[in-house]
């Protein structure tokens, strides 16, 4: 923006105050406060962003040249925190400078622009290539160590209160999952290798690190979890470790350790040590609600396993908070939900009162499943009643088995058809007159297939002499061929 002198002095007066302004609708301005140094964003206020940082280069570049102060940044900002380090093969060296390199990430606060974060990140993996050991058998799991502390860097800075803006909410999620792809794609290549005799020591460290970092996230707690569940299936394979952690786990709870994920992490080494699941039939508690998608993903891995019991147990224990859930996310995490909850209760046989209690507690968002589930038990007249209740446009009716209910209970289908009937006729426009018609041919064939034909031609008898004023709507009536 600089360079391509985007900025236009907007004000510069003796009490300190300088103002720019930067092309784009809204147009924002960018205030800065010389003599008591503060800058504020029109868009983004006072929490830092690229606005601000680009009037303060405008600034700088008036007395000083801008192009010598970056290369000299870009200098200081690619050398390596105590280098020798890694030169060191100690899990407390490679701590040591990973916790360096990990703290050039900004302090957040509540919000910030997603560029910051993206910035921060650039330079860590930058650095992180330059700290690599020079022996290629310990690169993938320099990277590990790397991805780890990286992945936690990022997510314990995560602005608390969101993105106000949704397309760096977007970005954020596309960052955490390009550094998850990056952990995964080293535990495969080192899960594939022979494990060299002399990094016994960083294995030991990492499970327990991939614990206290799993425990300890206060963000993205699923994917943390997700993270301890891939370590421990593929890295840490082996029947001893997996007793011993598990024995570790057992040993917190009985302290009482309260971090959310130790339920689902003692049920995943549970699992992988070939013994029962315990303490998945305790009610789900509000402060778990972050972890309901990795609950879902344990009951559907219970599920496939043949367990039935005990993923219809867990499956219980999340109904009182379905719910919660679903007002605490957006629709299409709403939707993900709801068609996974509805498979689960396939999977494990729940009573049908069950079932659709569940899927009445998604709302809207299982509105197809829901449709599906009454229409699969023949339940058509709750069907319509659903849809009535919910107020329903036509194309959700049609998408959801109005189909299956012209054949099965044509007259419950007709019904519900009128309803928007007299919708579409109520706006007295040409195109929606059409659309009524549309309708209306649905109607008879469904009325034909109940054998109600007295019923319908009374029904057009009688709406054609409610509005026989209105002359478009008789024309398009006519054309349809509903008056003959």
């Amino acid at each position: 923006m600089v360079r391509n002198d985007w900025l236009r002095l907007l004000q510069s007066d003796q009490t300190g105050i300088v103002r720019f302004a930067f092309p784009g609708y809204p147009q924002p301005e960018a205030e800065i406060r010389l003599y008591n140094p503060r800058a504020v964003c029109s868009v983004h206020g006072d929490k830092g962003c690229e606005h601000t940082t680009a009037a303060y280069f405008a600034l700088y570049q008036r007395f000083a040249s801008l192009s010598d102060w970056l290369a000299e940044w870009r200098h200081s900002a690619s050398k390596i925190a105590a280098p020798s380090r890694t030169m060191e093969k100690t899990p407390d060296a490679w701590h040591d400078v990973l916790d360096q390199l990990a703290g050039t990430f900004p302090s957040i606060g509540e919000n910030v622009p997603f560029h910051m974060i993206s910035s921060a990140v650039t330079l860590y993996r930058q650095q992180v290539r330059e700290a690599e050991p020079f022996e290629q058998e310990w690169k993938p799991l320099f990277r590990l160590y790397a991805g780890l502390f990286g992945l936690r860097a990022v997510t314990a800075g995560a602005p608390a209160g969101g993105f106000s803006i949704g397309y760096d909410r977007w970005q954020y999620g596309r960052l955490l999952d390009s550094l998850t792809d990056g952990i995964r794609d080293e535990l495969n290549l080192l899960s594939s290798t022979r494990r060299l005799f002399a990094a016994d020591p960083f294995y030991h460290d990492l499970e327990e690190l991939s614990r206290n970092l799993t425990l300890s996230a206060e963000n993205a707690q699923g994917r943390w979890l997700s993270v301890y569940h891939e370590m421990w299936e593929s890295l840490f394979n082996g029947s001893d470790a997996r007793r011993r952690e598990l024995d570790t786990l057992r040993r917190l709870k009985a302290a009482g350790e309260q971090a959310p994920a130790l339920r689902l992490m003692t049920a995943y080494l549970e699992l992988l040590s070939g013994v029962s699941a315990t303490g998945l039939d305790a009610a789900l508690e509000k402060s778990d609600l972050p972890l309901f998608p990795s609950y879902l993903d344990m009951a559907s891995s219970l599920a496939e396993n043949g367990d039935a019991d005990a993923a219809r147990d867990l499956l219980m224990s999340l109904v009182p908070q379905i719910k919660n859930y679903m007002e605490s996310v957006s629709f299409l995490d709403q939707r993900t939900a709801a068609g996974r909850l509805a498979d689960l209760c396939r999977e494990t046989d729940v009573p049908d009162e069950t079932a659709a209690d569940i899927l009445f507690r998604c709302g809207s968002a299982a509105e197809a499943e829901y449709a599906e589930f009454l229409l699969s038990r023949g339940h058509y007249r709750e069907w319509a009643a659903y849809h009535h209740l919910n107020r329903s446009g036509l194309e959700r009716i049609e998408r959801t088995g109005l189909k299956t209910m012209m054949e099965e209970a044509p007259m419950e289908a007709v019904f519900l058809m009128n309803v928007h009937v007299e919708e579409q006729i109520a706006q007295k426009s040409r195109q929606n007159y059409r659309e009524a018609v549309r309708i209306l041919k649905k109607m008879k064939r469904a009325a034909k297939k109940a054998g109600r034909t007295e019923w319908w031609s009374g029904y057009i008898g009688a709406l054609r002499r409610r509005h026989q004023r209105l002359r478009a709507l008789m024309e398009e009536l006519e054309k349809g061929g509903l008056l003959s």
